[in-house]
């Protein structure tokens, strides 16, 4: 053992380098927090791959014996098709019209197929007894027929299921039942009763609608008749009462119409010409009437006029006016005038009577044309009720003529009618149970526990609250991972030691000696103080602190390890150490440290140990005397390793912190919890403390090789 200096009385502070204080801890984010780690995601959903297999095997197996006991359920399945194509055999429309295949029209017919009607017709025609045999296991004859074919339909429609296939007008009668037979029978009979039903439908309807056109006949026959008789006597009445018919008295008074017109053009010629006549005569006297009228005495007179006045001028040459003989033919040719006066006063008193005839005739025609008005009047008065009674009678014989054809029509479509369906499959005898299936019920059983296992994996995962990476703790606390170090099978801790020290060339041995290698990077002293420490017990403080020292010693390295846990250490037990005086006995003052201290041959290393629990002891820490204690222990040895109680369980940890030059925190792999490294890691913050680094300890040795390689064997 190297020599030391100073007894336990004797110790005098000394001046000493404090460990600066640091900040309060702040995690540092690298990362977006809202990034999903597939990757890490992925892997830890296959890290729990036992659960995965234990639920989807144990499902499998669960549904496999299940449906195994199930009694088997054998299916039979017919189709009938809804046939939007029309058959016509006549010309006429027919009394009753084909479907409009729309989907509420398929969903209606889906419904009929599923109807009490349609069951009760199919129970009866498959008989009572023998279903109640099939579904009871007897017959129930003291209940009343209804209630049995009500018990009937509800067990048949329980396992009978109607849909259409895929967008076609195919509809799939489905029948589950425990009978091959009946099954088959069944899902047939459905198909059969739904067409029979629609076909008897159907001609129901056209017989219905024959008997109500044939009772409308008969009404528009006698309406008819009525209406016709109605309208003879009307018009006999009318002929009586008026004399004649409308149409007569209106054809009487065209014609008197016309007749007027003429007469009124004949009287106005006729004064024309007798004013004419009269103005000549007043005022250019007999010759100018004479000119004007055309009469063969008036031509006569006025030739035997111009005769005498030429025989008067042969006179007049040789005789004078007294000369008897001209005096002979003055009194002609006055007797001559006078007649020729006469004559003109005949032919105007004629005009003026052809005047009076017109007058009268016009006037006659005028009256005659009155009276047929009024006559017309009252005729058209009564005629209202007469076009009344012929609109009826007309009406009333296009009614009677369009039913009669609809009548004749319809007469024969009764037996025409065919349904609006067909069967295109019927139903074979099942010859294998449809269910249960065990085989794809374990399947679906393995799928659905896959699937629970994924996702109870993936809650597992979501909701962890420890750590599995170096980036979720670099994240978390800021700090950076020193090393992680795999999981070793060793039952204890001397084990482990002993295999370090046999092998150190092993992944464990390698990520050792790479947190050494870093903290000495880190601390380029000659010699230095480093507490390994952790929240809670169980993390593996105490076989990191002791492998760290065996791999010192291992390097040529002067170490040795004080056991700063006084309430609970388990190292003395562990390695077997009986030391006379331990480091409670150097704290007391029972001993001096020289004889604290204890050589491990097997190691290498010295120990300043804790044979027992002394909580005496830990409460006398103290920084005061424990940093020239350090300062010592430094120059006596390369390295000082403090095996420091957990930050949670009591505070002597925090004494030893201040006194140690590097400070390393152990955390285990997907044990400890983060808010346990939260508040270990903020009670170091609250004394001015920040660890040099975190150690993620018990890593999965699986995941430790996928990240690190196998081993380090090359290396010896």
């Amino acid at each position: 053992m190297p020599p030391l200096h100073g007894q336990r009385g004797e110790r005098v502070l000394t001046t000493f380098d404090m460990q600066t204080a640091v900040p309060p801890r702040r995690a540092v984010r690298l990362d977006d927090v809202d990034r999903v780690d597939v990757r890490g995601l992925l892997g830890a959903i296959v890290g729990r791959w036992k659960l995965i297999s234990v639920l989807a095997i144990g499902l499998a197996a669960l549904l496999y014996f299940i449906t195994g006991f199930m009694p088997s359920v054998y299916s039979a399945h017919s189709k009938v098709m809804l046939d939007p194509r029309e058959v016509r055999v006549m010309s006429q429309e027919e009394v009753v019209s084909n479907l409009s295949l729309s989907d509420p029209v398929i969903q209606s017919e889906i419904s009929v197929m599923r109807s009490n009607i349609l069951m009760e017709r199919l129970i009866r025609t498959l008989g009572i007894e023998r279903l109640e045999r099939h579904f009871w296991g007897g017959v129930a004859t003291d209940e009343p027929e209804a209630s049995r074919i009500n018990s009937l339909t509800w067990a048949i429609r329980k396992n009978l299921s109607v849909f259409r296939e895929g967008e076609s007008y195919v509809f799939v009668i489905a029948f589950e039942g425990d009978n091959p037979a009946m099954t088959q029978e069944i899902a047939n009979g459905v198909a059969d009763t739904y067409i029979a039903l629609q076909l008897e439908s159907r001609r129901e309807s056209a017989r219905l609608a024959t008997s109500w056109i044939q009772e409308q006949v008969d009404e528009a026959r006698r309406n008819v008749n009525r209406t016709e008789e109605a309208l003879a006597s009307y018009r006999a009445d009318a002929l009586s009462r008026q004399g004649g018919t409308y149409e007569t008295s209106t054809q009487q008074l065209g014609n008197l119409t016309t007749q007027l017109v003429v007469a009124r053009s004949e009287r106005v010629t006729a004064e024309a010409q007798y004013d004419q006549l009269r103005t000549l005569l007043e005022n250019q006297g007999l010759d100018a009437l004479a000119k004007a009228v055309t009469s063969p005495l008036l031509e006569r007179l006025n030739e035997d006029k111009l005769a005498l006045k030429r025989k008067d001028d042969e006179w007049a040459q040789s005789f004078g006016p007294d000369h008897i003989q001209r005096q002979r033919i003055q009194e002609d040719m006055a007797r001559v005038d006078a007649e020729l006066q006469r004559e003109a006063e005949r032919i105007i008193e004629l005009r003026r009577n052809e005047v009076e005839v017109a007058r009268m005739r016009e006037q006659s025609l005028a009256d005659g044309i009155q009276q047929l008005e009024d006559q017309l009047a009252n005729m058209s008065a009564s005629s209202i009720g007469l076009r009344q009674l012929e609109r009826e009678a007309t009406a009333a014989r296009e009614n009677y003529e369009a039913l009669l054809a609809r009548l004749s029509a319809a007469s024969g479509q009764e037996n025409l009618q065919r349904p609006e369906a067909r069967i295109i499959e019927r139903a074979t005898l099942p010859e294998v149970p449809s269910a249960p299936r065990p085989k794809l019920m374990g399947a679906f059983g393995l799928v659905f526990g896959l699937t629970i296992g994924l996702v109870v994996a993936l809650f597992l995962e979501m909701t962890r609250s420890t750590f599995r990476t170096r980036r979720e703790i670099e994240n978390e606390t800021g700090l950076s991972v020193l090393a992680t170090l795999p999981m070793q099978a060793q039952d204890s801790l001397k084990d482990l030691i002993r295999g370090l020290r046999i092998n150190s060339n092993t992944m464990f041995g390698e990520k050792i000696r790479q947190l050494r290698t870093v903290l000495a990077i880190r601390d380029r002293s000659e010699s230095r103080a480093i507490m390994v420490t952790s929240s809670q017990p169980g993390e593996g403080k105490s076989s990191t602190a002791m492998a760290l020292a065996q791999m010192a010693a291992l390097s040529g390295k002067s170490v040795i390890v004080v056991d700063g846990d006084l309430r609970g250490s388990k190292l003395a037990r562990s390695f077997g150490w009986r030391p006379e005086y331990d480091f409670a006995d150097f704290i007391l003052e029972h001993a001096d440290l020289p004889d604290a201290i204890l050589e491990d041959e097997d190691m290498g290393i010295h120990v300043l140990a804790a044979a027992s629990p002394c909580p005496q002891a830990a409460d006398d820490l103290s920084v005061d005397w424990l940093g020239p204690l350090m300062d010592e222990l430094k120059r006596c040895y390369d390295v000082v390793i403090i095996d420091s109680p957990p930050l949670q369980n009591v505070a002597d940890g925090l004494v030893l912190a201040q006194v140690a030059d590097a400070l390393v925190y152990v955390v285990r792999w997907d044990s400890t919890q983060r808010s346990a490294v939260r508040d270990g890691l903020d009670s170091l913050a609250e004394v001015g403390l920040r660890p040099t680094g975190i150690v993620l300890n018990q890593v999965d040795a699986k995941v430790a090789e996928k990240m690190y390689g196998t081993g380090y064997a090359a290396y010896s």
